[in-house]
């Protein structure tokens, strides 16, 4: 199934564009529906995206408003559902300045999925929240992403604050900056991060960090923690099952309690227990 309808988004900077995008100028409304897939693949490009699994849904359900500064850019939106696919495409027209000053253009999605839907999502801009799905994979340009309830979590790529709660398996996240919180989760967690405060709480097998900047605080963890990289900020590890390493050797602070295995941590940066 397919309906065309518009979208592409380049949002305009400024205050005065900000309220305008928030008061919608000019607003169109689509409802699309599709047989459920085993995955479902969504390629989004500015505006906010909300992935839900529903337990008995037999479909795909996709809710989407348009929003554009004029009509004109409205009416060169689109959006569409095909198979285990929704796109948003922005047409780019031959004449003319088409983004800039107050001219703006989105799509907000509001998807239902039946529960347990493995998902792949490559964003442009604007903040994804995703429940109750199964496999995750986000490719994200900026903007908030939150995970919860999921069965696994791949983050390619965010810019923004990332949370991520009560996963079954593992997490890996590759994040370029904005705090990361990441909490209940099953398997092992990785991270890849390059600057802001990341939070690790109750994991039930390995944490591996590699860090650009910012403060670490990992509690809670029944395998072992290791932390690599040549950033800054300090580290508060408590209650770890396994070992605690740490080869980052230009943390100003390291404090950890409750370390069932091996601590071992650059001598200089050893702060003690506390």
């Amino acid at each position: 199934m397919t309906m065309m309808a518009g979208l592409l988004g380049a949002l305009a900077a400024g205050p005065a564009a900000a309220t305008a995008q928030a008061n919608c100028e000019h607003r169109s409304e689509v409802e699309l529906q599709g047989r459920a897939q085993a995955s479902l693949e969504v390629d989004a490009g500015a505006g906010s995206l909300v992935v839900t699994g529903v337990d008995g849904l037999a479909e795909v359900r996709v809710a989407a408003t348009l929003c554009a500064s004029d009509r004109e850019r409205l009416e060169a939106l689109e959006v569409s559902l095909e198979g285990d696919r929704i796109d948003t495409r922005y047409p780019r027209p031959s004449r003319g300045r088409w983004w800039g000053g107050n001219r703006y253009a989105r799509i907000d999605l509001v998807v239902k999925v039946p529960a347990g839907t493995n998902l792949r999502v490559d964003d442009g801009s604007g903040s994804i929240e995703v429940s109750g799905v199964g496999n995750v994979v986000v490719d994200d340009g900026s903007g908030s992403l939150r995970l919860r309830s999921v069965a696994s979590v791949v983050v390619e790529d965010a810019s923004g604050s990332l949370t991520i709660q009560d996963v079954a398996g593992s997490v890996d996240v590759e994040d370029g900056s904005g705090s990361v919180t990441i909490e209940d989760v099953t398997g092992s967690v990785e991270v890849d991060d390059g600057s802001g405060s990341l939070t690790v709480r109750r994991v039930g097998g390995d944490v591996v960090i590699t860090d650009g900047s910012g403060s670490i605080e990992v509690r809670t963890v029944d395998g072992s923690v290791r932390v690599d990289g040549g950033g800054s900020g300090s580290i508060t590890v408590r209650e770890v099952g396994g070992d605690l390493v740490v080869t980052d050797t230009r943390r100003s602070r390291i404090r950890y309690s409750e370390i069932g295995g091996t601590v071992d941590l650059p001598p200089d940066r050893r702060s003690g227990r506390g």
